[in-house]
């Protein structure tokens, strides 16, 4: 059974078990002290008084009894009452410790971070001159050795190709981000955002700072919102308008509604896979009384390079969209449903994977969408969206592998709340072998899809975990297709598919 660990969703918390128990407890105080109350009215009931007065002695015993009675019940009523308080006292401070640990924990990383860019500050004078006496010398020289060929004679006599080492070293390092994602997200989110500011020689406590504006570094989106404005400076990155017409999709138009998880995201990872942009698809389902829901397919990045082109699918469109910014590819969803005549109560699931996943995020947090189009699914897939406040009448289901560094670009995770819930999966490449989707591909197929550094965010991974949870009976993914079973049956009535390219002015 591959590992996987599910947060958020309705599931009950800890604290939410002790809220839950406190509030049965309170229930159970009340209904005791309701009895309490008809017992001592009871007391005073005048047929009962009477019965007394033939039998004096045995009246003072019964009233003997009755304190008694009423006395014990008053001592449990109040270890009652003493145990809600403690049980919902305890529950509170679980919030809180769990929010100080995580806050006292980021204060840390700001800290470190903003001591280590004065520390650069103040060395810079004679970290310059350093810099140049080591870094020249070897630039140089290994420039040398490569335009006069004297490589190949390093490689020949001393066993050294160059070449295979720097490209060794390249993957080295981009295994060892991967593999330990969680710490490059921190260092994404609290230390560069502190390096920069102490950097600066800004104070502190800006570091502290709450808010989406980007006047300095303070986590993940305002750093990547200067890294933007940097780039823009030099012609990289610009934003755009963009053009939009109804296109032959890449793909053939399936015959049925998807018929589960792995299904839906064999479509969605269709939408980009070989081409130089991707498509946006969108199908329309009905059921037996002939209402119509519709499933929004939203390509994620096929172009990586920072300059100008007409591509939609580009690091552009990733950079924008994590700092916060519309980009083109969320208009491009905004024409297409508005062509495809969606009705504003008609249900819409968006599915992303990767950049497609940022941009179903940012458009299911957008209030102005929302008022136009009544999203209530949300399936993203290595996608990094905890920045994004999505609605809460929206079901969202993400699937993340644990050494996926792109989920974590972000620096936080999902948040653990009842309508969005989060599947982690361990990567484990010789697992993923035995994936049912993969039956049939030789072992050097397999080593190529799984020996990169960054396979963990390929969407071959993510297809091959996504089997092997379906195939095990996952309870996430049962969870999200029961409860959107609207978008998994009926017919297929038509199928849309959407091209754009970047038009500047």
């Amino acid at each position: 059974m591959i590992d996987t660990r599910t947060t958020g969703g309705p599931q009950l918390k800890i604290d939410d078990r002790a809220d839950t128990s406190g509030d049965e407890l309170q229930r159970i105080c009340g209904h005791i002290g309701d009895l309490s109350v008809e017992g001592t009215r009871a007391d005073f009931d005048l047929a009962t008084l009477l019965t007394q007065v033939p039998s004096p002695l045995t009246a003072i015993n019964l009233d003997a009894a009755r304190t008694v009675y009423h006395y014990q019940s008053a001592l449990v009523l109040i270890e009652l009452e003493a145990t809600v308080l403690a049980v919902r006292a305890a529950a509170l401070a679980y919030r809180q410790a769990e929010k100080g640990i995580s806050d006292t924990f980021g204060g840390l990383l700001d800290y470190f971070g903003y001591v280590t860019g004065r520390v650069i500050a103040i060395s810079l004078p004679a970290l310059i001159p350093i810099g140049i006496a080591v870094g020249a010398p070897i630039y140089l020289g290994l420039k040398l050795l490569d335009v006069t060929g004297l490589d190949d004679v390093v490689a020949k006599h001393f066993g050294i190709d160059l070449a295979q080492t720097k490209a060794a070293a390249k993957e080295a390092f981009v295994a060892l981000v991967f593999e330990n994602s969680d710490v490059s997200g921190a260092i994404i989110e609290h230390v560069l955002p502190g390096i920069v500011v102490g950097f600066m020689g800004l104070p502190p406590t800006v570091l502290a700072t709450d808010g989406d504006h980007a006047l300095w570094p303070h986590d993940s989106s305002s750093m990547t919102a200067w890294v933007l404005g940097g780039a823009n400076m030099f012609g990289l990155l610009l934003p755009s308008d963009v053009e939009v017409w109804k296109a032959k999709g890449i793909t053939a138009p399936d015959d049925e509604p998807p018929r589960d998880i792995e299904d839906l995201y064999r479509r969605e990872a269709d939408r980009h896979r070989g081409v130089d942009s991707g498509q946006v698809r969108i199908e329309e389902i009905t059921d037996a009384d002939g209402t119509s829901r519709y499933i929004v397919y939203i390509p994620a990045t096929s172009d990586w390079s920072p300059e100008p082109g007409e591509n939609t699918t580009d690091l552009t469109t990733n950079v924008q969209a994590m700092a916060g910014n519309d980009t083109v590819m969320a208009e491009m969803v905004r024409q297409a449903i508005a062509d495809a005549n969606i009705g504003a109560d008609s249900e819409v699931m968006l599915v992303g994977y990767s950049q497609g996943g940022i941009v179903a995020g940012s458009l299911a947090a957008d209030p102005a969408f929302l008022n136009d189009v009544n999203v209530t699914a949300l399936f993203t897939v290595g996608a990094p969206i905890s920045d994004f406040p999505v609605d809460e009448g929206i079901d969202v289901l993400s699937i993340e592998h644990e050494q996926d560094l792109v989920p974590d670009l972000d620096g936080n995770e999902n948040p653990a709340a009842d309508h969005w819930s989060t599947i982690t999966v361990d990567y484990d490449p010789e697992q993923l072998r035995q994936a049912p989707n993969l039956k049939g591909k030789t072992d050097a197929e397999l080593d190529e899809l799984f020996s990169s550094a960054g396979a963990a965010h390929s969407s071959a991974a993510y297809s091959a975990s996504i089997g092997l949870m379906l195939a095990g009976g996952h309870a996430g993914l049962n969870r999200f297709t029961a409860k959107n079973s609207g978008f998994f049956s009926g017919d297929l009535k038509e199928t849309r598919d959407y091209q754009g390219k970047r038009r500047r002015t």
